[in-house]
């Protein structure tokens, strides 16, 4: 099996999740993922890549956060922007902008243009077709939208269908909502989401994966603690939580967690190392293994749960054990597209 071939099997399956996720907290015509929690914002920078193969998810995608972005958490979406890639970091800035101009939250100024694109030097970047499937050369760009055309991309003028619905917070994919309906958007959001799907767990990991500094996470673990909301207990040296009884009954039984932080920008990667680039087969399964190896952890972490193969010894072995490892992956989207 050629890259191209995994890429298409990949992405099938990757988009698939990807309207599910959108589906379970709002976008319309979509059908929805029930059992595994979303992360809005993990999500929407993964669409800002995965959405350049389908323009209608792109634009779903852009109309749920010009509708509902007062539910996102602006200092989490600034930061993980910041790790993703140029690309992704431009194009966040864009649809922030287009955000605020369909008369979203002002709080969206600090990751528009201004916030997460001030890092971007002008002529670092050239000018692509947004969507993958357009022809730079044969297209009509004399409607360009002008805020992408900035950003380095050329699309269609964006026209927005208004149709996104805010997330039902009682169904199991949105808890995070539920719990930012109760503490607000931040690290304690974050805290009660880990902490209603998870039996015990100490601080430096629920910070780890909440993608906030341990500090905030620690504080209010030790609010809970003094309020007597949380039991905890020693483990070697680690300090233990688990919530109380009456507040873990909140979620009953608690939906699957997934460490979409990690999971997304590894799925992102490896769509991004099968791409079709025009380069010699042998090429293109070094760029395979390089990336497998690279998001290994990843994709082996929690909630994925896909145990990469050894491939050190690819070369000898043959590409045998790369093909294995794509399509384990590929199994394990689908499952957590159910």
């Amino acid at each position: 099996m050629r890259a191209s071939d995994m890429h298409d099997r990949l992405l099938d399956t990757v988009v698939e999740l990807v309207w599910r996720q959108w589906g379970a907290i709002g976008v319309a015509g979509a059908r929805s993922n029930r059992n595994t929690i979303v992360d809005p914002e993990a999500l929407t920078l993964a669409t800002l890549n995965i959405g350049r193969e389908d323009a209608r998810l792109f634009d779903e995608m852009l109309d749920w956060v010009a509708s509902n972005s007062r539910l996102l958490d602006m200092a989490r979406l600034r930061r993980l922007g910041k790790r993703a890639p140029s690309d992704q970091r431009r194009l966040l800035g864009v649809v922030a902008q287009e955000a605020i101009d369909q008369g979203s939250r002002s709080t969206l100024r600090q990751i528009a243009w201004a916030g997460v694109l001030a890092e971007e030097e002008a002529g670092t970047y050239g000018t692509e077709p947004l969507f993958r499937s357009q022809d730079v050369k044969t297209a009509d760009w004399a409607a360009s939208d002008e805020r992408f055309e900035r950003a380095g991309f050329l699309r269609p003028r964006v026209d927005l269908r208004g149709m996104s619905r805010p997330p039902d917070a009682t169904r199991p994919a949105c808890l995070r909502f539920r719990a930012r309906a109760l503490v607000g958007p931040g690290a304690r959001a974050e805290v009660l989401t880990y902490l209603w799907t998870h039996e015990w767990a100490h601080g430096r990991l629920v910070a780890e994966r909440a993608a906030y500094n341990q500090a905030p996470v620690a504080a209010y673990l030790s609010e809970l603690a003094e309020a007597r909301l949380v039991d905890r207990r020693s483990d070697g040296r680690k300090i233990l939580y688990r919530l109380s009884g009456g507040l873990r009954d909140v979620v009953s039984p608690a939906p699957a967690y997934v460490d979409w932080v990690v999971v997304w920008p590894a799925l992102v990667a490896l769509l991004d190392a099968l791409r079709p680039a025009g380069l010699s087969e042998d090429a293109e399964w070094v760029r395979l293994a390089e990336a497998l190896t690279s998001h290994g952890d990843a994709f082996a972490g929690e909630g994925s749960g896909v145990e990469i193969n050894d491939l050190r010894e690819w070369a000898v072995r043959g590409s045998e054990p790369l093909a294995q490892s794509v399509e384990s992956i590929v199994g394990r989207v689908r499952q957590l597209a159910e």
